[in-house]
């Protein structure tokens, strides 16, 4: 990978995709200005801020200061957003994370002013403010960074000519197969860090018979942790099907047929170019990375990108390139 110190315009696409994520960045702010204007004279000086359940509230806060924190917060991301964009440098692999980090910041703020003022104005008092099924939205609400994030274009990352290893000399009659398992003991680690943390958090609620609000926290821990514990070991191979990925509990995660092949590249994998650890899915581009280190990156011939970590990636891009152009040859 090679860092320039100028790069040419965006074209239009691109450019409207810059446009996009930073309106997207916008949403927040305005909403929680949209929010105050409607509700008006309906918002009661105190509104309902924390909830141990999805019940009543057990506290609450000066409707004004709510407002005032959680505006500024939300305008403060979206005109640092909006700079960042505008300038030429960093690279849109850096924009994209500072984006993804402040959009949480801005979800997050309009979440804590619309849903509890929002329930607060319903319901007349802080006292009725139930927050049941709010819960959801009120979370999800802290992922809107994804959106701008993911709305920002792609940034194609070609490890150079040199990285990508001559094609495997296979005779006419010859088949080529490789295959290794990837094991990652992160992911082992965080498994069971999540299974403990389920265990202290959860097991005086249940004890307490509030197991409703337990089992919604567990099933979110459980989906989690079920997440982590499939990185632990994957088996990668390179045959005449193309290049697959398989989870530890034989789930697909990633296949290329051969004719979908377009370049080949042994190189070093740095987890924050790709968007961290983990199955890694961004415009243009999906990754497999379990640590920073060697790895295989795959270009299609629709002009995504795929990679993976592994050990000694240079005989797997040989085969797969030497595959790829036989399939290409029989087209």
């Amino acid at each position: 990978m090679h860092d320039t110190t100028t790069s040419p315009p965006p074209a239009a696409p691109a450019r409207g995709r810059i446009v996009l994520a930073g309106l997207a960045m916008a949403v927040p702010a305005i909403a929680i200005a949209l929010t105050r204007l409607v509700w008006g004279d309906a918002i009661p000086v105190d509104v309902a801020s924390h909830w141990s359940g999805t019940g009543a509230p057990d506290d609450s806060l000066p409707a004004a200061g709510v407002f005032l924190v959680t505006l500024i917060i939300a305008s403060v991301a979206a005109i640092a957003a909006i700079i960042l964009l505008a300038l030429p440098k960093p690279d849109m692999r850096t924009k994209r994370m500072i984006i993804l980090f402040i959009g949480i910041a801005a979800g997050s703020a309009a979440s804590v002013w619309i849903i509890p003022t929002g329930l607060t104005v319903q319901a007349g008092s802080v006292d009725g403010a139930v927050l049941g099924w709010w819960v959801v939205p009120l979370a999800a609400c802290s992922l809107w960074g994804v959106i701008p994030a993911v709305l920002l274009p792609a940034q194609p990352l070609l490890a150079g000519a040199a990285a990508r290893p001559a094609p495997m000399d296979l005779g006419e009659t010859e088949v080529g197969a490789w295959s290794r398992s990837v094991t990652a003991l992160l992911f082992l680690w965080l498994a069971l860090a999540l299974v403990a943390i389920g265990a202290v958090a959860y097991t005086p609620i249940l004890l307490g018979g509030e197991s409703g609000v337990a089992m919604f926290g567990l099933s979110i821990l459980a989906l989690a942790t079920l997440l982590c514990a499939s990185f632990i070991r994957l088996r990668v191979s390179v045959d005449w099907r193309g290049l697959r990925v398989v989870s530890l509990f034989g789930i697909p995660m990633k296949r290329i047929p051969l004719d979908q092949v377009d370049v080949v590249e042994a190189t070093d994998i740095r987890p924050m170019d790709w968007g961290g650890w983990g199955y890694r899915i961004m415009p243009g581009r999906s990754a497999v990375v379990l640590r920073s280190g060697p790895g295989l990156v795959v270009t299609s011939t629709s002009g995504k990108q795929f990679a993976i970590t592994i050990d000694d990636p240079e005989e797997p891009a040989a085969l797969l390139q030497a595959l790829a152009a036989r399939a290409g040859s029989r087209v």
